[in-house]
């Protein structure tokens, strides 16, 4: 659904069903905003995060959740998303969200 309503606004999605998946996939291309759910199948949208920075792949990211701990919350913020966003959010709240990461983007290049 989330895919759908991005391409709709003209974004272009990929998608995966876990992060192992996102991991092996091909290399990201530049500029890439993630948006990374905190809890996930397997590996968390937190333990991805930080494997990526780990490699010194930065991207920005938004976080989503329906319901996480206290611990992720401070996580996820102390990592410092483009937003955090709980569940259910609306549409024009993650377009504001992307739209900061864009700018944010455009700023490193």
């Amino acid at each position: 659904m989330l895919s759908l309503v991005l391409k709709s606004h003209g974004f272009e999605v990929r998608t995966h069903d876990c992060a192992e998946n996102f991991l092996t996939a091909e290399n990201l291309q530049s500029p890439s905003i993630l948006i990374l759910d905190v809890r996930m199948p397997g590996m968390s949208g937190l333990e991805l995060h930080a494997q990526l920075e780990a490699k010194n792949q930065k991207f920005p990211v938004i976080f989503m959740s329906g319901e996480c701990q206290a611990h992720e919350t401070t996580a996820a913020q102390a990592s410092d998303p483009i937003a955090f966003l709980w569940k259910p959010f609306n549409t024009q709240q993650l377009l504001d969200a992307i739209q900061k990461g864009q700018r944010q983007l455009q700023a490193t290049l």
